[in-house]
């Protein structure tokens, strides 16, 4: 379609994946319409005789900010989510903890407290991540879904059912898990076999939620690759990718192509910075990774959805976390 003729301000019709999205940023000209209101969207019903010009939104148009609020483990719930609002972002990611939400101890009454605060401080809840290393124990990630022992595979498979659960008292649309750590008592295949079985049998369970795969460093699912070719053999629009970018960083040649071809498969970002190619994360803009390239990707590739700022290693430093994130991305997409 030609993208001529546009004027700024109200809505664009744009093509995604097949079907026909109405977003709230452009127009046409001399466009004779009607207007009706659903949910909220304004929607524009054009003559037929009208010629419909695509206008593509730019930088800050496209970009949906969260922060993660595992940053903030050591604060009380309600207090960390007014500090994220507090912060400007419009978004939050929940990762389960002890401090916050647990899938195996909080009561439907806390999570639908957490819910309420969070619809009282206009903060969306993006994601909820149920892959921390320490929600079963004090081994960091384990017992995982592709450990040795039956009983602690079971245990972590109990634990994202319940975190489904958890996921849909909140209405949130996003439930992030890994794969967890390769071992010499599982073999490369078994572990396959074992992660692969627990997916499928999760995806029944999940409603409304879509379930989302982190790769992390040195896990069994530790690149975007290797968990694209795990979605494609899933096979479900259900079960789509987690992209961190910090972790492309981490595990990955050819980052930049990388995320490029992972963002088609992608429901959740997880943005972070890295220095040298060690899996520390670092502040956005306070590292290595080249943002102006990453935001031209994301934009590129029309990515809808909320990217959260995931900063687990500066809860000492929180509040520069938030703030000086929150501005860094902010800029960087506004000249994108």
């Amino acid at each position: 379609m030609q993208r001529d003729d546009c004027i700024n301000g109200t809505i664009s019709i744009v093509p995604y994946n097949g079907t026909i999205a109405i977003v709230p940023y452009l127009t046409t000209k001399n466009a004779k319409s009607t207007i009706s209101k659903t949910n909220g969207t304004i929607i524009y019903s054009y003559d037929k005789q009208i010629s419909i010009r695509y206008c593509e939104p730019k930088g800050r148009d496209f970009m949906k900010l969260c922060f993660n609020a595992t940053t903030l483990r050591n604060f009380e719930f309600g207090e960390a989510m007014r500090f994220i609002r507090n912060a400007g972002y419009t978004g939050v990611e929940i990762s389960l903890n002890d401090t916050h939400l647990h899938p195996l101890t909080s009561t439907v009454e806390q999570i639908r407290d957490a819910k309420k605060l969070c619809n009282d401080l206009d903060l969306e809840i993006a994601c909820v991540a149920a892959g921390g290393p320490a929600l079963l124990g004090e081994t960091p990630y384990e017992p995982s879904l592709i450990t040795a022992d039956a009983k602690g595979r079971q245990a972590r498979f109990d634990a994202i059912r319940k975190s489904i659960e958890l996921t849909n008292h909140l209405s949130c649309p996003v439930l992030n898990i890994n794969s967890g750590l390769p071992t010499e008592a599982v073999p490369p295949e078994l572990a396959r076999s074992y992660f692969m079985e627990a997916v499928f049998a999760l995806i029944p369970e999940l409603g409304p939620v879509t379930l989302v795969i982190e790769p992390e460093p040195n896990f069994f699912v530790g690149t975007t690759a290797k968990a694209i070719e795990v979605i494609r053999e899933i096979n479900s629009p259900k079960v789509l990718l987690n992209l961190d970018i910090g972790h492309v960083f981490c595990s990955e040649e050819d980052c930049y192509d990388a995320i490029t071809l992972a963002l088609p498969y992608t429901r959740h970002v997880h943005i972070e910075d890295i220095k040298g190619n060690i899996h520390f994360h670092e502040i956005p803009g306070e590292g290595d990774i080249d943002f102006q390239r990453v935001a031209a990707a994301v934009i590129s590739a029309n990515y809808p959805h909320f990217i959260s700022v995931e900063l687990h290693n500066h809860d000492q430093d929180w509040r520069r976390a938030l703030d000086v994130s929150h501005d860094y991305l902010i800029k960087l997409f506004e000249s994108a």
